[in-house]
């Protein structure tokens, strides 16, 4: 495809793109709180939880917050909800932050293991997350992810979408913006990227959402596909 020429390497939004992180979540909170939650518990526990990250992401993109390791912002979010819904004194430290270490341990999307490898016979692969290197280093031994390199918030003490992300990003790789592409299932952060002159192609994931709305920007984006495999194709 002509508008996927010159591209040498491929950098991977990590959460919703390549692993489930709610279905994970959830069915990691009920195997370590000594308390049956039901479905719907489980899911708003899953989102807020979530939700934590995003409010510090954009309170820090606003130049209100110092920089913190996602480990950090997830365990701070994971104690407010805890105590606010009664369940702190059902657990001890060594519990909690069991808990916390769920966000390295994220199966992947049925489709992200194989089609990894797939993708990764013609171009170099690996992370652009804003999660933290050890996270995503136990995430990949964990769900079996090849990446050729991993990118992570704490290289560049700084968050997507802030453009200087997916600029030194590129710098690190030696290769052009355009040499580049972002892979990721979020409109937001490809349109970022698309600023700075990435390649984007974005990935279908409905199952992250609990509803899902329609994108508005595809047209936008260089390719667009069902899944990794799908992308193989496509490229």
């Amino acid at each position: 495809m002509a508008r996927a020429n010159n591209v040498k390497a491929l950098i991977f939004d990590v959460f919703g793109t390549v692993v489930d992180w709610r279905a994970s979540i959830k069915k990691g909170i009920q195997n370590i709180i000594p308390k049956k939650l039901t479905e719907e518990e489980l899911e708003s526990f899953a989102v807020e939880w979530r939700s934590g990250y995003s409010e510090y992401l954009k309170t820090f993109n606003d130049g209100n917050i110092i920089w913190k390791k996602i480990d950090e912002v997830h365990l701070s979010k994971l104690k407010e909800i805890l105590i606010n819904r009664n369940l702190i004194d059902l657990l001890d430290n060594k519990k909690i932050n069991q808990l916390n270490l769920l966000w390295h341990k994220l199966d992947p999307w049925s489709d992200s293991v194989e089609g990894l490898s797939l993708l990764k016979k013609n171009y170099s692969i690996g992370t652009l997350s804003n999660g933290n290197f050890s996270l995503l280093l136990n995430m990949s031994k964990f769900s079996k992810l090849s990446w050729d390199f991993i990118f992570s918030g704490d290289i560049f003490k700084n968050y997507k979408p802030n453009e200087n992300v997916y600029k030194e990003a590129c710098k690190f790789l030696d290769l052009d913006y355009n040499e580049v592409a972002l892979v990721a299932a979020h409109e937001n952060d490809l349109l970022a990227a698309k600023k700075v002159g990435l390649k984007t192609f974005y990935v279908e994931r409905k199952d992250e959402f609990r509803i899902y709305d329609e994108p508005t920007h595809l047209h936008e984006f260089d390719i667009v596909a069902k899944n990794f495999l799908d992308l193989n194709n496509k490229i």
